[in-house]
């Protein structure tokens, strides 16, 4: 039995030694999750953010790279950094409007690494699984705020858009006289805020919202918005689009109001705006360009609800104009490229 001794200690000593590589190795892996949770707290679990920084932490725990696609509202964004390898561990998170595809490449590892490396990627998933919803439950709960508000706010916005009625109906009828100049640009922008204001507060005394569809001719209504905002485009092809008024109004709206934003934070360039119309088997293809325009910074944060680059924006032009597209049967995506202007491609539903 004595003569057992030496090989029990050894077996002993082995435990001890073992459990306490297991134990250092357990020590790493969750210092660097709370690094994770850390890094992730620290930019306001805004996921694309959070994609882009998480590399260092994660090379510290032995992956070899990480690839990523991501669907952020509509616009896309893709990234691989470290090296890529034949065995990597797939996760495809979505959530709403938000998809994302993830390859975390950890070489070839055996047993406890093995181990310890799925639970720290199962801890990476689940952040970025909880971003999602953490930007989708804020997306939600401000669209649901902005309905309790609304109630408050339509009395008020009728009363404003019935005293935009009034002043356009005293503007067209206004002799001419020392303010001719200012008279007659009011004139050619009056009738059509005038129907605006009309429709308007016929939507507004609706319980359901209007979803009439109409054949509209796509150059007049580019023209018309391009008219209010005192804009100079340039037109190329012609099309009818089936479309209710009052969405395409808006999308027009905000898309041309995206490129003034733009030209306001940067004066020297001169907007030259050119819309290309062209007519498909079924829709209606239309690109707007600004030719003088800037590469996108931000590119997939175009559509993304409640951003904004200017600090009194709220954010939700792009992401509503998108809505409204999609609703009308049709699509609105931005082609960004990283050394020329973007170019905002919307398809509708063709007049036949």
């Amino acid at each position: 039995m004595a003569s057992l001794y030496p090989y029990l200690i050894l077996i002993g000593i082995s435990i001890i030694l073992a459990t306490s590589w297991l134990l250092r190795q357990a020590t790493r892996r969750a210092r660097i999750t709370n690094e994770l949770v850390n890094l992730n707290e620290q930019l306001e679990f805004d996921l694309p953010d959070f994609l882009r920084h998480c590399w260092e932490p994660l090379e510290k725990a032995g992956f070899m790279g990480i690839s990523w696609h991501l669907d952020w509202f509509g616009s896309t964004l893709s990234k691989t950094l470290g090296k890529e390898g034949e065995v990597f561990i797939h996760r495809k998170l979505e959530v709403d409007d938000i998809t994302l595809v993830v390859n975390l490449y950890d070489g070839k590892r055996r047993f406890e690494q093995r181990y310890f490396s799925n639970i720290l990627s199962e801890s990476f998933f689940l952040l970025l699984y909880t971003d999602m919803w953490v930007k989708l439950g804020t997306v939600q709960g401000a669209f649901a705020q902005t309905a309790k508000l609304s109630v408050f706010l339509q009395h008020d916005m009728k009363n404003i858009v019935q005293l935009i009625s009034l002043v356009a109906d005293q503007l067209e009828n206004t002799p001419q006289g020392k303010e001719e100049k200012l008279l007659n640009s009011l004139r050619t922008v009056m009738p059509t805020l005038h129907e605006r204001s009309d429709r308007f507060l016929s939507t507004l005394s609706s319980p359901v919202p209007s979803s009439n569809m109409e054949r509209i001719s796509l150059n007049d209504a580019f023209l018309t918005t391009a008219d209010i905002h005192e804009l100079k485009v340039n037109i190329s092809g012609t099309g009818d689009a089936l479309i209710n008024q009052q969405s395409l109004s808006s999308i027009c709206d905000n898309l041309f109001g995206n490129y003034i934003d733009q030209n306001r934070r940067n004066p020297d360039s001169m907007l030259s705006i050119s819309i290309d119309i062209k007519e498909l088997e079924k829709n209606i293809e239309i690109s707007i360009k600004d030719t003088n325009g800037s590469p996108c910074l931000w590119p997939e944060r175009l559509f993304e609800p409640f951003w904004s680059e200017k600090g009194d924006g709220l954010g939700i032009g792009l992401y509503h104009a998108r809505q409204l597209a999609t609703g009308a049967g049709g699509a609105l995506v931005a082609i960004t490229p990283e050394n020329a202007p973007m170019t905002f491609v919307l398809n509708l539903p063709k007049a036949v």
